[in-house]
C-alpha cells in the first residue's frame, strides 16, 4: 500500500484492520486526499472522533495484521490464525512497533474479545494477559490477565472488560498499541494460535437491519445435511451461522443483523466446512479475487430479503442457459437471461406486472397489459428481478436475470 499520510495515519490504516460504514471511509480518504493543507493536529482529532464509535478487528487469517513480535516468540500467518511460537516461557506480542499509533482514548472502548486456541497441557492458572501501551513507549500502562482452557483442539472465544480493574496499572489516557501474551505455562517450542481480536465498545448503539440470506440447493450433488452462511462477520466460524429449510423446495434461508451501509463478504458452505461452494470471480457477486472469491454485499438501509441463489453462482438457478425460456401457466418469459429487452406472452389477460429488485423495491409496474407485452429494461443494472404477474386474480413470480 503506497501510503502519502503522515507515520501516524499510515500506521492506523496499515496496522489496522477497522470495519466501519464504508461512507466513514470515503470520507477520510477524501479529506485526506484534498486536505494537505490542513495543518497536521487536525486530523488525530477527526480521526479518533470517528475511531470511537467502531470495533477495531484484526482478523489474523493468512495475516499479521501488523502484529510484530515483542519477544520470546515468533509469529507465522496461518490459514486459520496466526501462529506464536514460543521459545521462553513469556511470550508476547504487539499492534506493530513502537512507531504505530492507533490514536484512540481508553475511554473509547470496553470490551476486547479474544478468539484462540491453546493446544498445550499446563494443569491450572493458565492466564494469558493482555497490555495497553501508550505512545512510543514498550512499557505497557496496564494488563488484564484472562484464563483460558488448556488441551484445546478447537478455538475459544474469551472477553476482557475493560471498565473493570486491570490487574496491574490504570486503563486510562491514550493507546497507541496493544499487546499479548501467551498463557502461564507456555514452554520453548510450544506454539498458540490467535485467529481474532475485537476491540468495541458496548454504549455505543448502533442501529442494525435484518438480512435475509436464500440459498437454493437444488443442482448440489456433494452429500449434506444443513448449509450454512460464512463471512467476515462471524469469522468465517464454519456453522454458527446454519440455514433453515423454507417453504419452497430446496430452498434454505437464515436472517442475521448487520449495520446498515457495511460491506461484507461471504460464501455458502455445509455442515462445518464440510463442502463450500467456488464462486466464480467475474461474477456481479463477488469481490473480484481470483484467490479468495467471496461474495461482496453492501448492506442496504432497511430489512432486506435477498433473492434465492445457487449455490456456487450469482444467478437463480432457473438460468442455466443462456436462451432459457419459463413457461408457467401458459405464459412466456423470454429471452432469460436478458439485455434489457423482454417479452410476455400469454393465453389470458395479464391484469398486472410488477417487478422489484434484490433488495425488494418495486423498480417496474405494467397494468392492464392484455396478454403480450415487451418491456425494454436496459437501464436496469445487471442483476436478479423477480418479475410477478397477474392473471385471473392469481400471482405467479419468476426471476429474471439482466446480464449487460
Amino acid at each position: 500500500m503506497k501510503c502519502l499520510l503522515t507515520n501516524h495515519i499510515c500506521n492506523i490504516f496499515i496496522n489496522l484492520t477497522i470495519r466501519y460504514h464504508f461512507a466513514i471511509f470515503h470520507i477520510l480518504f477524501n479529506m485526506f486526499t484534498y486536505n494537505f493543507n490542513l495543518k497536521l493536529f487536525a486530523f488525530p482529532f477527526l480521526f479518533t472522533s470517528l475511531i470511537g464509535y467502531t470495533q477495531i478487528i484484526y482478523n489474523w487469517q493468512n495475516s499479521k495484521e501488523g502484529w510484530v513480535s515483542g519477544g520470546g516468540c515468533t509469529l507465522t500467518e496461518q490459514p486459520d490464525a496466526m501462529a506464536m511460537r514460543s521459545f521462553n516461557t513469556t511470550p508476547v506480542m504487539r499492534s506493530g512497533n513502537l512507531q504505530a499509533n492507533l490514536g484512540i482514548d481508553a475511554s473509547d472502548y470496553n470490551k476486547v474479545e479474544i478468539t484462540l486456541k491453546n493446544p498445550t497441557t499446563t494443569p491450572a492458572n493458565a492466564n494469558a494477559r493482555l497490555f495497553v501501551y501508550p505512545p512510543a513507549s514498550n512499557t505497557a500502562f496496564c494488563y488484564f490477565n484472562f484464563l483460558v482452557d488448556t488441551s484445546m483442539t478447537g478455538y475459544a472465544t474469551y472477553t476482557i472488560h475493560l471498565d473493570s480493574t486491570p490487574t496491574n496499572g490504570i486503563y486510562s489516557g491514550p493507546v497507541a498499541r496493544f499487546g499479548l501474551r501467551g498463557p502461564w505455562g507456555v514452554a520453548n517450542g510450544d506454539t498458540i494460535y490467535w485467529k481474532q481480536m475485537v476491540v468495541s465498545n458496548t454504549n455505543i448503539v448502533v442501529d442494525t437491519v435484518d438480512v435475509t440470506f436464500k440459498l437454493n440447493m437444488a443442482n448440489v450433488t456433494d452429500p449434506f445435511t444443513t448449509p450454512e452462511l460464512n463471512g467476515t462477520f462471524n469469522s468465517w466460524c464454519g456453522n454458527c451461522n446454519p440455514m433453515s429449510p423454507s417453504l419452497q423446495n430446496d430452498i434454505w434461508e437464515v436472517t442475521l443483523p448487520f449495520v446498515s451501509g457495511d460491506t461484507i463478504e461471504y460464501k455458502f458452505s455445509a455442515d462445518d466446512w464440510s463442502i463450500q461452494e467456488t464462486n466464480d470471480p467475474t461474477g456481479d457477486c463477488t469481490n473480484g479475487n481470483a484467490n479468495f472469491t467471496n461474495r461482496l454485499l453492501v448492506i442496504p438501509d432497511v430489512d432486506t430479503t435477498l433473492i434465492p441463489v445457487c449455490w456456487g453462482s450469482c444467478d437463480t438457478c432457473t438460468t442455466i442457459s443462456s436462451n432459457f425460456q419459463h413457461k408457467i401457466k401458459d405464459v412466456l418469459i423470454y429471452p432469460n437471461p436478458t439485455e434489457g429487452l423482454i417479452t410476455i406472452q400469454s393465453d389470458d389477460v395479464i391484469d398486472k406486472i410488477i417487478i422489484r429488485d434484490i433488495f425488494g423495491k418495486t423498480v417496474h409496474i405494467d397494468e392492464k397489459v392484455q396478454k403480450n407485452i415487451s418491456i425494454n429494461l436496459t437501464n436496469f443494472q445487471s442483476n436478479v428481478y423477480c418479475l410477478s404477474y397477474l392473471i385471473k386474480e392469481e400471482w405467479e413470480s419468476e426471476y429474471i436475470v439482466i446480464k449487460h
